[in-house]
């Protein structure tokens, strides 16, 4: 399937965008861009995006001496926690935007002799089967018009007894799929899966499941807290890019506190006796 087909091409034009990169950046946090976890609602952006990702590492049990591969690594935010638990991560992204940010953050932190960052498509995970111990993937198969073709790619890659810890942006069953199309749209992806459809792909592509969980609260959160930032002007975010990432984050509190958008994780397992990968 070609990168129009998979949705992919798009994905990496809008990470790669000017105006996109300083809002992750300066509204976001820049480093986790990802659904956070908020405990008591005071979190800031970042730190609650960085709690959210400690949470899932957690369910998933990622800790001193294994491979892990994120196949949507962003600005490696996730990467930088898993070296500082002894993992051996490498992640990979389909924009050179996020690349090239990971690499110098990993730099800066004194990480990139430990972490290795490049350009790949987890439509087509470019790694040797049975090769990790755990594959992460946070909120980025929302972009993808093949899902399934991924959740096969990343059962090809872990070893058996490996894990996949994945969290996305879904669709609630019954919504009003106008609400979720008009929230969607900035993003350009689909406004069609479930979290049952998720379980459902990860189980046809071989998986068991080991943990499922929705944390609507969290998104509504999230997406309140980015909006309230963005009613101030943000010094170096082009001012008509930030009106019109304002316009959208409104649609997606609207169909957020109606409940037709949720937020939800996953951590599955590749059966098979467990063995420890080496090093990739």
């Amino acid at each position: 399937m070609s990168g129009e087909e998979t949705n992919a091409s798009a994905a990496s034009k809008y990470y790669d965008d000017a105006d996109v990169a300083d809002f992750y950046r300066l509204v976001w946090g820049g480093a986790d861009i990802h659904i956070g976890r908020y405990d008591s609602g005071e979190e800031t952006v970042a730190k609650a995006s960085a709690a959210m990702t400690r949470y899932l590492l957690d369910l998933a049990g990622l800790g001193q001496g294994d491979a892990v591969l994120d196949i949507a690594c962003g600005y490696g935010g996730t990467l930088r926690l898993l070296a500082e638990r002894g993992c051996y991560p490498k992640g990979i992204d389909i924009a050179s935007a996020c690349v090239d940010e990971a690499r110098r953050a990993n730099r800066a932190a004194g990480l990139d002799g430990i972490i290795t960052v490049e350009i790949g498509d987890f439509h087509g995970i470019e790694s040797a089967s049975a090769a990790w111990d755990a594959v992460i993937c946070q909120e980025s198969l929302i972009h993808s018009n093949a899902r399934p073709r991924v959740l096969s790619e990343v059962f090809r890659v872990l070893r058996p007894g490996g894990v996949f810890a994945f969290s996305d942006i879904l669709t609630r069953a019954g919504a009003e799929i106008a609400l979720v199309e008009a929230a969607f749209d900035r993003l350009g992806v689909q406004a069609d899966a479930t979290p049952r459809d998720y379980r459902d792909m990860a189980v046809a592509a071989g998986f068991d499941i080991l943990h499922a969980e929705e944390r609507p609260h969290d998104i509504r959160t999230h997406y309140d807290k980015l909006a309230a930032r963005l009613a101030r002007p943000v010094e170096g975010l082009n001012p008509g890019a930030a009106g019109r990432i304002a316009e959208s984050i409104s649609r997606w509190q609207k169909a957020l506190a109606g409940g037709h958008i949720t937020w939800a994780c996953f951590v599955a397992r590749k059966p098979g006796p467990w063995r420890r990968s080496p090093i990739p």
